[in-house]
């Protein structure tokens, strides 16, 4: 189903995670991800710092650690080929989909 373009987090922190993609974490509160149930598949562009775009698909994940009081939200995103996702790195919702693998293959 096609949404308007919402930010959904500005990256401060990326991790590689083999065979699953990266796990990337927000630079400040992302109160979009709240509105989406854990493991829920988001079609998202990622806008570099130079303006660059890269689409891709993510799913809204929950981190635990333990110097935080509480869970954090984070995405883990698959672009379909590597990709540099440099800190203040925009993620931005373009479409909530209902089959996780749609497009990516």
């Amino acid at each position: 189903m096609p949404v308007p373009a919402v930010l959904l987090l500005r990256v401060a922190a990326v991790w590689p995670l083999p065979g699953l993609g990266l796990l990337v974490l927000s630079n400040g509160p992302a109160p979009a991800l709240a509105a989406y149930a854990l493991h829920t598949a988001l079609a998202v562009e990622a806008v570099l710092p130079g303006g660059a775009r890269r689409p891709g698909m993510a799913t809204v994940e929950e981190i635990s650690r333990p110097e935080a009081p509480a869970p954090t939200r984070g995405l883990l995103l698959d672009f379909g080929a590597p990709t540099d996702v440099p800190a203040d790195t925009e993620i931005w919702l373009v479409e909530e989909r209902s089959d996780p693998f749609a497009g990516l293959h």
